[in-house]
C-alpha cells in the first residue's frame, strides 16, 4: 500500500488538472479497446469448440464456413490490438510532457530546488536521471500494468463461467464420505496457479531492491562518464586519466556486481516461471483427461477446457508473469518519489521586501553555513542609485556566500533583505552550455528581445569583434572560449539586460589590469543608475565608490548569541 500511496502522490497533480481532459478520454477509450480483446478471446474458445467438433465429425462444409469465421475475428482483433497501443503511446506522451514539464519546473523554480539539493547534501543521485528516464518509465509501466491487470480481471471473470460451464462435476468417495464437486475443474486451476504464485513470490522477492541497486549504479556510472566528458581539459592537463580510469572501473565493477546478482535471482525464477509456463499448456488436458476418455465430452469440449484453463491460469497468474514488471516499477516509483518529496519540502527564498525611494539594496544579515550551525559574518549593506562596493575578506569567509543572500537562493541567514528585483548575479563558476552564441550572450533573457545590431555592437563593446561572425553557431562555447572571453562575454551579458542591481562575483580573474579598469568604466558610463557590488582580490580599489573588509565583521563562536540579541531581532521575510 506504501507504494500505491507514493505513486498517486506523483501523478494525482496531473490527473486532477485540467490538462487532463484529453488524457482521460484516451485512457478510457484504451481501457475499452484492450478489454475488448477479452471478448475475441471468449469468441475464439467458441470458435475452437465448433472447430474440433467439425473436425472430429468430418464436416466439411462447417469447418470452411469456420475457416471464414476465424479470419473476420482476427483481422477485427488486429485493428483493436492495433489502436490500442497507437492510443497508449499518444496518452503516454501526453501525460509525460505535462509531468515532466511540472516537476523540471520545481526542480529549476525561481526558489532555486536544483542548488538546495546540493548545498543540502540531500542523499539524491542523479536528478537528470529522474526527470529523463524515470518519469517515462513510471508512465509506461504503470499503463502496462494497469492493462494487463484489467484484462486478466476480465478474463478471470469470463472464462471461469465458460470453465464451470465445461468442467461439469466430478464425484468421488473419501474416507467413506460421498464427495461432489461441481466445476471442478476451476478450483483445479485455482490450487495450481496460487501454488505458482506463492512459490514465485519467494523466489523473487530479492528483485525489488535489487532493480533499485540496478538503477543507481547504472545511472552513477552515466554520471563519472559525463564529468570526464565536461572536465576533459582539467583532466589531460593534470594527467588524470589513470585515476579517471580507475574510477569508471570501480563504478563499473559495481554494474557487475549487480547484473551478477540479479542474473541469479533471475535465473531461479526463470527456472520456475518458464516451467511453470510449459507444464500449464498440459495440465488442462491431463485435469480433464478422464472425463474425455469416458466419453463425457467431445474433442471441441476438450479443446474448449484447455484454452479455458490456461485464460483463467494465466489471468490468476497475472502475479507471476509481470513480477519482474512490478519489481521495477515500485523501484521507479520510490527513486522518484524520493526526488518529488525532496522538492516539496525545500524551503522558499526567503527574501525580500521591496525597496523604496532611490535605494536598490538595504540588506542587514547574519550568514550562516550550509548545514546553518555555523555563524560566518554580520554586515549592512545598503545601496542606493550608481553606488558601487568592492566587497574584501580572507577565502572562505563567506563573499560570494553574501551574494548568493542578497541573490534570494541561500536561506540560511537571520535578518532583513530589501532589494530590487531587477539585479543579476554573476558567478564565479560560468556555466555556457552546448547553445547558440546570442542565446548565450542574452542570458538569462531571449536573445529574440535584442536585435542583432544590438548583440553585435555589445560583442564590440566587450572586446570580442572576432565572435560577431558567430552569433547564429551552436557549439560548446564553454569549452571554445578561454577563461577570459568567458568573462567578457558576462559583461555583455550585464549590458543586455541592463539590471538595476549587479552582483559581480570573481568575473575578472583571468583578465589582465587594463582590461579589468577597462570593462568597470564600461559598466559604469553604460549604465550609471546601476547600483554594483564587486567580489575581488584585484587592485580595483579606486574603481568604485565603497569598499568593505568582511574581516572585520565576522563573528566568532563565542560572540554570535550577544550579536544576534544585541543588533536587531531576527526576522523571516516572504517574498512580497
Amino acid at each position: 500500500m506504501q507504494k500505491i500511496k507514493q505513486f498517486l502522490y506523483l501523478v494525482k497533480p496531473f490527473w486532477c488538472s485540467s490538462a487532463s481532459k484529453m488524457a482521460w478520454l484516451l485512457l478510457l477509450s484504451v481501457i475499452a479497446l484492450s478489454l475488448s480483446t477479452v471478448w475475441f478471446n471468449v469468441k475464439l474458445n467458441q470458435w475452437n469448440g465448433d472447430f474440433y467438433n467439425a473436425l472430429q465429425a468430418l464436416n466439411e462444409q462447417n469447418l470452411y464456413r469456420l475457416l471464414g469465421d476465424f479470419i473476420i475475428l482476427i483481422i477485427m482483433m488486429i485493428l483493436v490490438v492495433v489502436y490500442a497501443d497507437y492510443l497508449q503511446k499518444k496518452l503516454l506522451i501526453i501525460w509525460r510532457y505535462h509531468m515532466t514539464e511540472k516537476i523540471t519546473k520545481q526542480w529549476l523554480s525561481k526558489h532555486s530546488h536544483h542548488y538546495h539539493l546540493k548545498i543540502k547534501q540531500v542523499e539524491l543521485d542523479n536528478p537528470d536521471q529522474r526527470i529523463a528516464e524515470d518519469i517515462n518509465l513510471l508512465i509506461k509501466q504503470s499503463l502496462d500494468l494497469l492493462l494487463s491487470f484489467l484484462r486478466s480481471f476480465m478474463t478471470l471473470i469470463s472464462f471461469t463461467a465458460i470453465l464451470w460451464t465445461l468442467s461439469g462435476a466430478i464425484s468421488f468417495t473419501l474416507l467413506s464420505i460421498d464427495i461432489h464437486i461441481p466445476g471442478y475443474m476451476v478450483f483445479a486451476c485455482a490450487i495450481y496457479t496460487l501454488l505458482g504464485i506463492i512459490c514465485t513470490h519467494a523466489i523473487g522477492k530479492p528483485l525489488h531492491k535489487i532493480n533499485i541497486e540496478k538503477q543507481q549504479s547504472e545511472a552513477n556510472y552515466r554520471a563519472t562518464l559525463i564529468h570526464c566528458y565536461q572536465s576533459s581539459e582539467a583532466i589531460a592537463g593534470q594527467h588524470g586519466e589513470k585515476q579517471e580510469t580507475t574510477r569508471l572501473k570501480n563504478k563499473f565493477t559495481t554494474i557487475i556486481h549487480n547484473w551478477q546478482n540479479l542474473m541469479n535471482y533471475e535465473r531461479n525464477l526463470s527456472f520456475f516461471s518458464v516451467g511453470y509456463q510449459q507444464v500449464s499448456s498440459l495440465a488442462p488436458i491431463f485435469f480433464a483427461l478422464p472425463a474425455f476418455i469416458a466419453g463425457l465430452i467431445n474433442l471441441g469440449g476438450l479443446m474448449q477446457i484447455r484454452q479455458a484453463f490456461m485464460q483463467v491460469s494465466s489471468a490468476l497468474s497475472w502475479f507471476i508473469y509481470a513480477y519482474r514488471d512490478i519489481a521495477i516499477w515500485q523501484a521507479t516509483v520510490t527513486r522518484l518519489y524520493h526526488f518529488v518529496r525532496l522538492l516539496d519540502e525545500l524551503p522558499e527564498n526567503t527574501i525580500t521586501q521591496t525597496t523604496h525611494n532611490d535605494t536598490l539594496l538595504d540588506a542587514q544579515v547574519i550568514l550562516k553555513s550550509a548545514d546553518n550551525q555555523q555563524v560566518l559574518l554580520s554586515t549592512h549593506i545598503q545601496l542606493t542609485k550608481g553606488d558601487t562596493l568592492l566587497v574584501q575578506g580572507r577565502s572562505g569567509i563567506g563573499k560570494s556566500t553574501l551574494l548568493k543572500t542578497i541573490s534570494g537562493f541561500w536561506t540560511n541567514y537571520q535578518g532583513i533583505i530589501q532589494r530590487t528585483d531587477n539585479y543579476l548575479w554573476i558567478p564565479q563558476k560560468i556555466r555556457l552550455s552546448y547553445d547558440r552564441l546570442d542565446n548565450l550572450l542574452a542570458y538569462p533573457a531571449c536573445s529574440k528581445n535584442f536585435t542583432q545590431q544590438k548583440l553585435l555592437e555589445t560583442l564590440s563593446l566587450v572586446g570580442l569583434d572576432k565572435l560577431s561572425h558567430e552569433l547564429e553557431t551552436e557549439s560548446d562555447w564553454g569549452n571554445r572560449l578561454s577563461g577570459g572571453e568567458q568573462q567578457r562575454l558576462m559583461f555583455a551579458r550585464v549590458l543586455l539586460n541592463k539590471p538595476e542591481l549587479i552582483l559581480l562575483d570573481e568575473v575578472t580573474s583571468a583578465l589582465d589590469l587594463p582590461s579589468v579598469y577597462q570593462l568597470i568604466s564600461l559598466l559604469q558610463k553604460k549604465l550609471p543608475e546601476s547600483a554594483m557590488i564587486f567580489i575581488s582580490h584585484q587592485p580595483i580599489q579606486n574603481h568604485v565608490k565603497q569598499v568593505i573588509n568582511l574581516d572585520d565583521t565576522a563573528i566568532s563562536p563565542i560572540q554570535k548569541l550577544a550579536q544576534q540579541n544585541a543588533e536587531f531581532e531576527t526576522v523571516f521575510i516572504s517574498k512580497v
